[in-house]
């Protein structure tokens, strides 16, 4: 039994939580502090690949053996011996067998047995191609691979140990040595890919180090698509399967790759290559829609193909096969709603981008943009809640206070009546009402982990696991962490971008809530009203303020006479409902500037339009 094979037996975060305090950062785990340098946030361990890394680069990281000699401190014969303990077994590890003569090399080459040994796995490499025929070759060359590609690579045709049928066998090659391979039916067989024993290697990972610096690398998802992309001249990264693509993001900031190289995504169209597109920061090639591949698209179009290579983002390649598409995608978004019929009439829909939504406290922001995530989930929506300072059983208890309002106002009660079991009929008929669409609503409670990482992590899952594009609120800006950041400007700035990115990587609308600076709480509401507004005002697609409709008074455009305007803004706040404008400060996808008008009741957590400025709007539709 080899090393590989035992490590397979011994779970390694298991081993870890053993030892070292181990904490959840998304989809992955780390151990803090580092247990070489004692340092924090770098040390990773990824259950899917049971292996480890770590980004300060003070370690090579690897499996369980590599951890136990590494971390551990083991020798690698104490290491071998803690690993067989550890996978429950005893056994004596084989010696590697020395270099076969040609006749044993015919026999390897027949059928391959799964060895660690680089040596053997090569000569079996060599040995099938030097014996493969044109007809053999003439597979790979449908597949749209050059001679040069098939020669340099080795590829080759073989047949695998227990197995009746032959494969197409794609070596993976570093310091001239075969270090792996995957194998994939030339049939129908019902396992199309099969592959060697042990942890996957990126393929042609060693271009991270040996590449000249300012170099083109595209990365796919399958070799046979980072080929493709070698045959029409170009360095190519495959993952071997999306599951690898956080192997891939730690090799390159383990080697600061992107300092060197210019990075373009070339994933399939389809909803795993859309996830592994969203994980990596880098310009995508743009697939058309009717094939699946970059494969299929070289085959069937060669000359395109190789033309968006060399300019992977032709304006001419855009308005030939993806324009129309977008159309079709932007169009979908008139369809969603806020739920307010004087705001959806001024933004004619919610479309993908980044929303920002500031006001003073005491002016309901919070219950508003929770209002609207309600509002669409009733009309079918999704939503996933970020929420950083409210708990899930103050919201849920806001959102049946609200319901109850809108069912009968005179028989509602506060969220707070209800958090302390007030609840008669008319509450558990809002809390029916409300259930009808509460699946479609995730309230997640955030912490000092919920970081923008942690955030588009959480974003993935949920449209992978439930093929549908969700409504993104996140409550609120200016609490979000993020360490690397030295100033709090700079970390708003840093989440703004992140935010931005994610709406634009996902394809889906995000709300995010804001503070105003405590000097703007007497004047109208403005750019420079939000805290650090430089960010927000260049980043935001639609940038909306909410502010008492008393600050359009003209004794606020006086600079002075405080008093009397702290006196308006308490009277005004003291109103039941309270009258709310909606000042919408940017607007890129419709009205640039407009205003819309509210009764807010505080008390029951409802927002209405304004009934005068509601008939005016349901006279125009």
């Amino acid at each position: 039994m080899t090393i590989t094979d035992l490590e397979q037996k011994v779970d390694l975060l298991t081993l870890a939580e053993r030892k070292y305090n181990v904490k959840q950062v998304g989809s992955v785990y780390r151990i803090e502090p580092c247990p070489i340098c004692g340092h924090r946030d770098h040390f990773t361990i990824y259950p899917d690949t049971n292996s480890y890394c770590s980004f300060s680069g003070c370690c090579e990281g690897g499996s369980v053996y590599k951890f136990l000699i590494e971390v551990e401190g083991l020798s690698k014969d104490e290491a071998y011996k803690e690993l067989k303990k550890l996978a429950g077994v005893d056994i004596k590890m084989k010696p590697a067998r020395k270099n076969k003569n040609s006749k044993q090399a015919e026999q390897v080459a027949e059928q391959v047995e799964k060895k660690v040994n680089v040596d053997e796995l090569t000569d079996w490499i060599l040995t099938l191609y030097k014996r493969q025929t044109e007809q053999d070759k003439e597979y790979f060359r449908k597949r749209g691979l050059s001679d040069e590609i098939i020669d340099k690579y080795k590829l080759c045709i073989g047949q695998l140990e227990g197995e009746n049928f032959k494969r197409a066998i794609l070596p993976y090659w570093e310091n001239e040595r075969v270090v792996y391979y995957t194998a994939r039916a030339l049939g129908d067989e019902k396992t199309r890919y099969k592959n060697f024993s042990g942890n996957v290697p990126v393929f042609n990972g060693h271009y991270l180090k040996t590449v000249a610096k300012g170099e083109t690398i595209f990365i796919t998802e399958g070799v046979i698509d980072a080929l493709t992309i070698e045959s029409a001249g170009y360095k190519a990264i495959a993952l071997g399967g999306t599951k690898h693509a956080n192997k891939l993001i730690d090799l390159i900031q383990k080697e600061k790759a992107d300092e060197r190289y210019i990075f373009i995504t070339a994933f399939d169209n389809d909803t795993a290559g859309d996830d592994a597109r969203r994980l990596f920061p880098y310009q995508s090639l743009e697939i058309p829609a009717n094939y699946k591949d970059v494969n299929e698209w070289a085959v069937k179009e060669p000359e395109l193909f190789v033309q968006s290579l060399k300019r992977p983002h032709s304006v001419s390649l855009y308005l030939e096969k993806i324009f129309v598409q977008d159309i079709e995608k932007f169009k979908a978004y008139k369809d969603k709603k806020t739920g307010f019929e004087n705001l959806d009439a001024a933004i004619n829909g919610l479309y993908s981008g980044l929303y920002i939504v500031g006001g003073i406290p005491s002016l309901g922001k919070t219950t508003f943009v929770h209002q609207i995530a309600d509002q669409l989930a009733e009309q079918g929506e999704h939503v996933i809640y970020f929420s950083l300072e409210q708990s899930k059983f103050e919201l849920v208890s806001k959102s049946i206070s609200r319901m109850a309002a809108k069912l009968d106002i005179n028989r509602a009660k506060t969220a707070l009546a209800i958090r302390n079991g007030n609840i008669d009929e008319h509450i558990l008929k809002a809390i029916e009402e409300y259930n009808k669409f509460a699946d479609r609503i995730s309230i997640v409670e955030g912490n000092f982990t919920t970081t923008v990482n942690y955030i588009r992590d959480y974003i993935t899952r949920y449209i992978s696991l439930n093929n549908v594009k969700p409504f993104v609120v996140v409550d609120y800006l200016q609490i979000i962490p993020e360490e690397a950041a030295n100033s709090d400007k700079q970390r708003i700035e840093f989440v703004l971008t992140e935010l931005k990115r994610i709406s634009r990587d996902f394809d889906v609308t995000i709300f995010v809530i804001s503070s105003l600076n405590r000097d703007n709480y007497l004047m109208p509401i403005s750019f420079t009203s939000f805290k650090e507004s430089g960010g927000i005002e260049y980043t935001a697609d639609v940038i909306f303020g909410l502010q008492l409709e008393v600050l359009n008074d003209k004794i606020f455009e006086d600079n002075k006479k405080t008093k009397e305007k702290r006196e308006k803004i308490k009277n005004a706040l003291a109103e039941e409902p309270r009258k709310i404008e909606l000042v919408c400060l940017k607007n890129r996808s419709g009205k640039p500037s407009f205003s819309c008008h509210f009764d807010y009741y505080p008390r029951f957590d409802l927002f209405k339009p304004n009934e005068e400025e509601q008939q005016i709007t349901r006279r125009r539709i």
